[in-house]
């Protein structure tokens, strides 16, 4: 199978592809970073993949020139204005009943952590409160219309998170730089105030919110889902 990624990041799922497809097939990497790119390549160097090739691109608008029989993508579309647009053009460069699997964040479906967590809730308020702003908070629950209204037949959709605990738990430090990677957004759309958080600190502070209560930490929830171009 030849398969593209778009949006691909660092690699992840690229990665998982590659493997999956086998030396006989191939993925192709789609991003606008060429950082994350070279990370990509880096990665798969590192793990003899050889299937792999980079596109620095923005998809919006970018056009292979070829077919593929799969494609992925992994958190992109609740960054685009225009998700349904961007499955569109994924359609339009898929063989005949070619297949497409994506998985994107839901921030408006919060579980919320055992004992109670006011700074992790607060954070997830504000997950769900920009990306409302920014594009859709609840891309996840949108996916399976999204695909529909793209010309894909019935997709199989799936929701889960994770939920982790304890002050050593992995996700006070993704809380922590998911945060600081919107943090400047928020403040000059108005979601946050100037000075709310201390984004150095936060980190730290949410290992002792959850350590002080042995509190869960449930990750937002994510919804999968694939589906094969309608004939």
């Amino acid at each position: 199978m030849n398969v593209l990624d778009i949006g691909c990041g660092v690699g992840d799922v690229s990665l998982l592809v590659a493997r999956l497809v086998g030396r006989d097939g191939s993925v192709t990497s789609v991003d606008i970073d060429p950082a994350a790119l070279e990370t990509v390549g880096g990665r798969a160097s590192a793990e003899a993949i050889n299937n792999i090739h980079c596109v620095n691109a923005d998809i919006h608008g970018w056009k292979p020139g070829r077919r593929f029989d799969a494609v992925v993508g992994r958190h992109i579309l609740i960054h685009s204005k225009d998700p349904l647009s961007v499955l569109r053009d994924c359609a339009a460069v898929l063989h005949e009943r070619g297949l497409a699997a994506f998985h994107e964040y839901d921030f408006s479906v919060v579980h919320r952590a055992w004992p109670a967590t006011p700074l992790r809730e607060r954070l997830m308020e504000v997950f769900d409160q920009f990306f409302a702003r920014v594009t859709c908070s609840d891309m996840g629950s949108r996916l399976w219309n999204l695909l529909m209204a793209a010309g894909f037949d019935r997709p199989d959709c799936r929701a889960e998170y994770p939920i982790s605990g304890g002050s050593d738990s992995v996700y006070c430090e993704w809380f922590t730089e998911s945060f600081r990677s919107i943090h400047p957004r928020a403040v000059a759309q108005g979601v946050i105030a100037e000075g709310e958080f201390d984004v150095d600190t936060l980190e730290q502070r949410l290992r002792a919110e959850v350590g002080a209560g042995s509190s869960c930490i449930p990750a937002p929830a994510m919804v999968g889902a694939f589906a094969r171009l309608r004939a």
